[in-house]
């Protein structure tokens, strides 16, 4: 080889050497450059990962202290999230996707992560809170980044971004509730992570990466949990606007301009597709007006009430129709909405789109989110109010003074936002929106601000940075680090003083007292091995907690037959219901639990034990079970009778 080949050779190769080597420089340049930041954000993470390992080391040394409210929807989630585990650890791809197809209600993201959880690390009990621990450090690390966002100054926006993860950390409902098995844990920190993309998107509004990264993140948050997306969706979409009045007014009169009503009617109505809608839609609410409807069909009675089904249909022809419309101008709507808009279309409000063409899958969104999911009645405005403020001051607080704090500290940084960075303003209506939302809906539960009010804690920590801004600009930066630091710390230890406040364990629907349910089943839980199909009765209603135990047990798939009594009004319908319910049962073995107690009552199920003991007098009654062992349940006032098909 001649030396002329050889330095052809060697040309390409110092070449990739020169540019290796400045990628280094600058990559050390930006972490020299940054170096505050990340051991600022390196200490909140490492802080809230202690916290959490200390929240869960607590719970698995004593797991059955949690499962103590017979009634409460962690014993939903953990069954739902377990059986898509023993489906994974089995290799039954027909029973998952079964499973999976019934998160109607409550959407599969939760369920999703558990049975990862319990999939890798065993199936077993005491593992049920991680996914929400994962949720309360991701929500302390967004916490974070949002508020150090908000501010170009650095010294400024890492004392602003320490209030808020101190604030967020130190709450003691919130934590309650994130080590437990519900939604609201990994619901915050999914807020929160689209809380952060959209802000890191809004920053370079033509970078199609960034808004593709948000538009996923919210397509996972609704198929987390519906009410969470909605108020997400709705700050977001008032933010942008907000930020863009002058092009949103100008592409609103422009489309209306466009709009011919006459012209629009008439196409309207020639077309079959809208036509065939219309009469659906129409036939929907007539039977929902009219109520439980049934027609004989063949000598048998069916029925259309609910008209669920329906409801899918009538959606199915809109969305054929807007897909066609879509079809026959896909330039113009991708030209109109831009690089933003693009990406929400295809990466969010399609995948929402299609998933609401399962059955039964719109209708039971639609129900969740409004007005007509509410047991506890109508509830006046200023009593909401006041109940949510008691909420926040005593639940997600130490102590009220630091909720006024944080309220007036999200007032003073309400004032000067337009002296934050672009977007800011987004943090700021999520926390006004979300307040409204939870006001107004005619439901109200104090767990209800966990999936937003870490925005307040934001807005916090915006006002405190607003505040040390103003106080300390005379003095030179080694001095306010030094006051920043000082002021965080002080915060932190004063919140770290204070006992957990009773209030929040109410807030947080978390047990603080009473015996564990797991002794409504452990008795005789030796008796039902081997059985596949379980039958259960009880005088105080339905649980999930008689299905996750017996799969926990066996690490298998047991079938539990629950004949679901409610909204009885008397002994003499508890009986006849249970004796119908009895006659066609298929469980081989069927187990009744008596508590005369008022322990687990729920009048507005009907779950009252004057009637609900009608279904004992129909199994006295019944011939198809023989009455087998009795089990005595301590600390219940209960006992609990085996009875074996003849």
């Amino acid at each position: 080889m001649d030396q002329h080949e050889l330095s052809s050779l060697e040309r390409p190769a110092r070449a990739n050497g020169a540019r290796e080597s400045e990628w280094s420089r600058r990559l050390a340049w930006r972490v020299s450059n940054n170096l505050p930041d990340l051991v600022g954000f390196a200490i909140a993470v490492a802080a809230a990962v202690v916290i959490a390992g200390i929240l869960f080391a607590n719970y698995y040394s004593a797991p059955d202290l949690l499962w103590r409210n017979f009634h409460h929807d962690r014993n939903s989630h953990f069954s739902f999230g377990l059986d898509l585990a023993l489906a994974l650890r089995q290799f039954d791809p027909v029973w998952f996707f079964s499973e999976l197809d019934k998160a109607k209600v409550w959407p599969p993201v939760h369920g999703l992560v558990l049975s990862a959880v319990l999939a890798v690390g065993g199936i077993d009990y005491r593992l049920a809170i991680l996914p929400s621990l994962i949720g309360w450090v991701m929500t302390i690390a967004l916490v974070w980044l949002v508020a150090r966002r908000l501010f170009s100054e650095r010294i400024t926006g890492l004392f602003a971004a320490a209030i808020a993860a101190v604030l967020t950390a130190a709450s003691p409902a919130f934590r309650l509730i994130s080590a437990d098995v519900m939604l609201e844990g990994l619901g915050a920190g999914l807020s929160a992570l689209a809380l952060w993309a959209y802000l890191r998107a809004f920053a370079q509004p033509d970078d199609r990466a960034r808004w593709r990264l948000l538009a996923i993140v919210l397509t996972v948050l609704f198929f987390h949990k519906g009410n969470y997306w909605g108020l997400m969706v709705a700050a977001l979409a008032v933010s942008f606007a907000s930020e863009h009045a002058r092009r949103t007014f100008d592409l609103i009169r422009t489309t209306l301009a466009k709009i011919k009503i006459t012209a629009s009617i008439r196409r309207a109505v020639r077309d079959p597709l809208l036509l065939l809608f219309a009469l659906l839609v129409a036939v929907v609410g007539y039977l929902y007006w009219r109520g439980p409807t049934a027609l004989m069909l063949f000598g048998r009675p069916v029925s259309f009430y609910p008209p669920e089904n329906l409801t899918t249909a009538a959606y199915a022809v809109l969305f054929v129709w807007s897909a066609l419309l879509w079809r026959r101008h896909r330039a113009a709507i991708d030209e109109a909405l831009g690089c933003a808009g693009r990406a929400l279309l295809y990466w969010h409000v399609m995948p929402i789109a299609i998933s609401f063409l399962l059955p039964r899958r719109l209708s039971r969104f639609l129900w969740f989110v409004g007005p007509a999911n509410n047991p506890n009645g109508p509830l006046d405005l200023p009593q909401a109010i006041r109940f949510y403020w008691d909420a926040f001051a005593d639940g997600f607080h130490v102590a009220p003074w630091v909720a006024i704090l944080a309220v007036a500290l999200a007032a003073i940084g309400a004032t000067r936002i337009r002296t934050l960075t672009p977007g800011a303003r987004a943090v700021f209506i999520l926390a006004a929106l979300a307040f409204a939302g939870v006001v107004i809906h005619p439901q109200h539960q104090g767990r209800f601000l966990s999936s937003w009010v870490f925005a307040v804690w934001i807005c916090a920590g915006a006002g405190a940075g607003v505040v040390l801004s103003g106080l300390l600009r005379r003095y030179s930066r080694s001095l306010r680090s030094v006051a920043a630091i000082a002021l965080v710390a002080l915060l932190a230890a004063t919140t770290a003083w204070y006992r957990t406040p009773a209030a929040a364990y109410a807030h947080s629907l978390h047990p603080i007292s009473g015996p564990t349910d797991l002794d409504l089943v452990r008795p005789y839980l030796a008796e039902l091995d081997g059985a596949r199909e379980v039958g259960f009765v009880t005088t105080f209603g339905v649980s999930k907690l008689f299905s996750w135990v017996l799969s926990e047990r066996c690490r298998c798939r047991v079938l539990i037959e629950d004949l679901q009594i409610d909204h009885t009004h008397s002994r003499q319908e508890a009986r006849d219901l249970m004796a119908e319910r009895i006659g066609r049962a298929r469980a081989r073995i069927f187990v009744t639990i008596d508590a005369p107690g008022e322990r687990y009552s729920l009048a507005e199920m009907g779950w009252v034990y004057p009637s609900m003991v009608g279904i004992l007098d129909a199994m006295a009654a019944q011939t198809r079970y023989v009455r087998g062992n009795s089990y005595e349940l301590p600390g219940h006032d209960a006992r609990a009778t085996i009875w074996h098909l003849r």
